[in-house]
């Protein structure tokens, strides 16, 4: 095979999701607005986000037992179509005049549902389209398309309401599913990794998810892996994903434009760094890489919270940003090489749960430290430590700074310990590596 048709397959099922996501995003970020705007309260934009995310979590782990005892390109099609379904139901009750917020909950629910096995069975089909010595690429040439489609979809979004309001935003989202779903379905090839004609039983889907939580328990490397990423995914969700927006807003007195400018520093770290992946031979330690990576997300977040000034807040997320994406490309890498593809849905359902639930706790726990304890804390002129204060200053947004420093130490110290128990992986023979 050439190296061009080596790629062939995932470049067409990249552009085919890429453009459905686009469409998909422009309709979630319209959805919020309109619910907010239909309510004025912002507790309904919060509760799509639950009906999308608690059925998620309640069936991720059978979605993965799923995936990996289904065919894949029949599945991602079958929740393409779910999708779109979803999608048709709101567009036909906004011409109506019907739209209601408990139909966007239902559709929401319908979605989380679908995302359970739409995940990891994308996951998966890349392990089986890209050889072993690609996975770094894939992942830098992934995280570049995401970066990018990240940064336009509110503008889009934002410019098609305008024009044509929330029906022209639907109809544009069913446009780009049928070119997803069209280039998936007549040019894209994924190999079926099961053999198995016949349909999948429950008793079946219930063994197999029992069997992905036996697999942790005897892969010592795996489940310190999945561990190392659970502490970072609360770190910053603690911390930066949750509060840098309000760290930046109480130092500067409210100055929206630096919280633009700084967003956009983020970007533009982890746009650099994607485009190294894409470009550069992937590493053959990649527990360095991967450590070299988290380093530097975790070091961002500590240094982030002692910044005072624009300049030093842009360089900081630029550079912490820049090993976001080395750490979970590399991170994927490892998973993809030591997990056989029989078990790789399982395990990356796995790893989308642990984002689910720790993301909400870390935003919480982190709003509630915050409101509650370090901002009071440093705000206290009798209890103030006078080294703290010359860590991150003092005043509004000193308590928040705190937390940032302890999130990303801490962060540090259990990378350094997790790391002293792990050595580095050795790939597993997987059966993709055969056909």
């Amino acid at each position: 095979m050439t190296r061009a048709g080596e790629w062939k397959d995932f470049a067409l099922l990249l552009t085919g999701q890429s453009v459905s996501q686009v469409g998909s995003s422009m309709t979630s970020f319209a959805l919020v607005l309109w619910a907010y705007s239909s309510t004025g309260q912002v507790m309904a934009s919060s509760l799509l986000a639950v009906c999308s995310t608690v059925p998620y979590l309640a069936v991720s782990l059978f979605g993965g037992a799923v995936v990996d005892q289904a065919d894949k390109k029949k599945l991602l099609l079958l929740c393409d179509a779910a999708a779109a379904f979803g999608t048709c139901v709101i567009l036909l009750c906004s011409m109506a005049g019907i739209l209601k917020l408990w139909i966007l909950c239902a559709v929401n629910i319908l979605s989380g549902l679908m995302n359970a096995f739409q995940k990891p069975a994308s996951d998966v089909a890349v392990t089986l389209l890209v050889k072993k010595s690609g996975y770094a690429r894939a992942g830098g040439i992934q995280s570049s398309v995401s970066s990018f489609t990240g940064i336009l979809t509110p503008i889009l979004a934002a410019a098609l309401l305008g024009l044509g309001g929330l029906p022209l935003v639907l109809a544009i989202d069913l446009g780009t599913f049928a070119f997803g779903f069209l280039t998936l379905l007549f040019l894209v090839k994924i190999p079926d990794s099961t053999g198995k004609k016949e349909r999948i039983s429950f008793h079946e889907v219930c063994g197999g998810a029992a069997e992905g939580v036996h697999f942790l328990q005897k892969e010592r490397e795996i489940f310190l892996l999945l561990a190392l990423y659970s502490v970072l995914e609360f770190a910053g969700a603690i911390s930066f994903d949750s509060m840098y927006s309000p760290l930046i807003l109480a130092r500067t007195g409210n100055d929206q434009l630096a919280v633009g400018i700084v967003s956009s520093f983020m970007a533009a770290g982890c746009v650099a760094a994607s485009l190294l992946l894409t470009f550069t031979k992937q590493r053959k330690n990649k527990l360095s890489a991967m450590y070299l990576g988290s380093f530097l997300c975790l070091a961002g977040i500590a240094l982030f919270g002692t910044g005072r000034s624009l300049t030093a807040w842009c360089l900081i997320v630029f550079v912490g940003c820049f090993g976001s994406p080395i750490y979970q490309t590399y991170q994927s890498v490892i998973l993809r090489e030591k997990v056989d593809v029989t078990m790789q849905g399982r395990i990356f359902s796995l790893q989308g749960m642990m984002t689910g639930i720790l993301t909400p706790l870390g935003y919480v726990t982190g709003a509630l430290l915050a409101d509650k304890v370090f901002e009071p804390f440093m705000r206290g002129s009798g209890r103030k430590i006078k080294f703290l204060v010359w860590l991150v200053g003092e005043g509004e947004g000193a308590g928040m700074g705190l937390i940032f420093l302890a999130a990303g130490l801490l962060g540090m110290v259990v990378l350094a310990v997790v790391g002293g128990r792990m050595k580095d992986v050795s790939p597993s023979p997987r059966q993709s590596d055969l056909i």
